[in-house]
């Protein structure tokens, strides 16, 4: 896949996006792979089922939809400059 341009973020993230998707399914056709889902670490060994390793804590899924509904979130870089200057 070629990417458009170096300064268009969605590019490279998509580009990015694919190679990681192709390469996670290469190695759990031929390796011990873990993943999450649901809130769940999971290793899958090819040609068996998954098997729970540890159940995830601490995630507020309301919180989490609450704030999904509000699309994208810009991180701002900021200067902090110390009090003692």
């Amino acid at each position: 896949m070629k990417i458009k341009s170096l300064d268009d973020e969605s590019d490279i993230a998509v580009a990015a996006a694919k190679v990681l998707h192709k390469s996670f399914i290469e190695n759990a056709r031929t390796n011990t792979i873990l993943y999450v889902e649901n809130d769940a670490i999971w290793s899958k060994t090819p040609n068996s089922t998954p098997v729970l390793i540890k159940q995830l804590s601490g995630r507020n899924p309301d919180l989490t939809q609450k704030n999904s509904r509000f699309g994208t979130y810009k991180i701002r870089k900021r200067n902090i400059s110390s009090s003692n200057d």
